[in-house]
């Protein structure tokens, strides 16, 4: 059989692979900006084709779908999503693994996505409201007594988040003018009539859940956790991702069973709203990016219409079962066929990426970097290349997360082979790398027991996702 995969970075490495390693045999073709070096390994491997194009273009899929014919499509990121391409694959009959343009727009619109929860009294909920006018967010947050969390009304790719905690009744005028700076920040990220969303903030660690959907059976896939900020102990800007873990099980350390459940169940109901909104099927990858709060126990902060990256990296190799027959199974409506079985180990992605990520794209962009594959790999580190291009035999960086390292391994000795392998890489720059991730995991337990204790009592009183505040002019939401 033969699968087209659109995209070209780590989580579509990943995905490839999973495909690649499949006992059904699949021809992996891909079609990619620019050739990725893990991704390229795979399709000559399998005896597939490596087609350049533009995965966020309808045409160009087209095209490389009437040059492949496929039996079934794999979509890995989210703009190829917003702009039809799932829509293209079903137009010619092809089964495909990516929400429609429609089912898309809970990732594509943070806006939209509150206003479903709401209208379908979702658990796991928060307080919301949207701003056409930046100066009228900013106004709203002067007036709040409480903290909120300021954000692009749409997607940017995880970034341009900001919170703003409750200290505005003493803030100077200097303050009030440097936040409403940091709120026309964010506003530069709009792309339409509505620029902000602004949101109760909760607190609470964070995770995700991923779930697998036909249209008809659900199937959801070990828990993992982002870590957003570029430096070491959540310091620095907010990224794409700078690492992840998974495990062990289906779960995290710090998130139990019943948790898990109760996530899930979100993610369902959210799916069976977005259906009868809609009034189609979603076929496809939905994941609730979650926090464990006061207010609700499990708690949507936001939606991704596909796999998160680089979550895929730390989940995919855990996996035991033929992912690649799950995700053909997605993509054909055989998804109750499926049975998921999962390593109990846990595992540990840290992402590497060239100085000027992520606030400098062109300093991060043209370098060449190094690495002992073979020497890493026989260490027991997988490498997913990501935003890094093979040009004239070297290894070239694209401005972007240029590789993800992972290891499924006990955590502190994931911790001992991640260092080794990093110190394998070489590069014309400093590279940034975040040694703490799958080194806070006690930190991350302290604060899930705190935040247990408070939304169990709040239950046992029926107060679980009520909210109390004050401002001046009161009912501000």
């Amino acid at each position: 059989m033969k699968v087209l995969l659109v995209g070209d970075g780590a989580r579509e490495n990943a995905l490839a692979k999973a495909l690649g390693d499949s006992p059904k045999g699949y021809k992996v073709y891909a079609l990619s900006s620019y050739v990725n070096p893990g991704i390229k390994e795979i399709v000559e491997k399998t005896g597939g084709e490596y087609i350049l194009g533009k995965p966020t273009s309808p045409e160009s899929v087209r095209e490389a779908i009437k040059k492949v014919n496929p039996d079934f499509g794999v979509i890995g990121p989210e703009d190829p999503l917003f702009n039809g391409v799932a829509d293209e694959f079903r137009k010619e009959g092809i089964p495909v693994v990516g929400a429609s343009k429609n089912c898309s727009m809970i990732e594509k619109s943070k806006a939209w996505m509150r206003e479903l929860m709401w209208k379908y009294s979702i658990p796991g909920r928060l307080r919301f409201k949207t701003f056409s006018s930046i100066e009228d967010a900013a106004k709203f947050i002067l007036e709040y007594g409480g903290s909120v969390a300021v954000k692009p009304a749409e997607q940017v790719g995880g970034k341009g988040v900001k919170v703003v905690a409750d200290l505005q009744a003493y803030l100077s005028k200097d303050k009030r003018d440097a936040l409403s700076r940091g709120v026309s920040h964010i506003g530069s990220y709009a792309k339409g009539n509505v620029k902000i969303i602004i949101e109760e903030k909760v607190d609470g660690p964070e995770y995700t859940l991923h779930v697998l959907s036909d249209g008809n059976t659900t199937l959801p896939l070990p828990l993992a956790q982002d870590y957003k900020n570029a430096y070491a102990y959540g310091v620095g800007p907010e990224t794409g991702g700078m690492g992840s873990i998974s495990g062990p099980g289906m779960l995290l350390p710090f998130i139990n069973e019943e948790e898990y459940q109760r996530s899930y169940d979100i993610v369902k109901r959210t799916i069976e709203a977005i259906e009868d909104t809609f009034k189609e099927k979603y076929v496809g990858i939905i994941s609730g990016q979650m926090m464990l709060t006061g207010l609700w126990g499990p708690t949507i902060i936001e939606y991704y219409s596909r796999l998160g990256d680089p979550e895929a990296s730390a989940i995919i190799p855990r996996i035991e079962s033929d992912f690649g027959e799950i995700l053909e199974l997605t993509a054909t409506g055989h998804l109750s066929r499926a049975s998921l079985k999962v390593k109990e180990t846990p595992s540990v992605v840290r992402a590497v990426a060239p100085r000027g990520y992520p606030l400098d794209k062109e300093m991060a962009t043209g370098k060449r970097i190094e690495l002992d594959l073979q020497r890493m790999r026989e260490l027991g580190c997988e490498v997913f290349f990501g935003s890094v291009a093979l040009e004239g035999g070297n290894l070239v960086t694209k401005g972007s997360r240029a590789l993800e390292l992972v290891v499924v391994d006990d955590f502190p000795e994931a911790d001992r082979k991640l260092n080794k392998c990093f110190s394998m890489i070489r590069s014309e720059v400093p590279l940034v790398y975040r040694p703490d991730i799958g080194n806070t995991i006690q930190e991350q337990v302290e604060k899930a027991e705190v935040v247990r204790y408070t939304y169990k009592n709040r239950e046992a009183r029926g107060l679980l996702g009520v909210s109390a505040d004050w401002s001046p002019e009161g009912g501000l939401w």
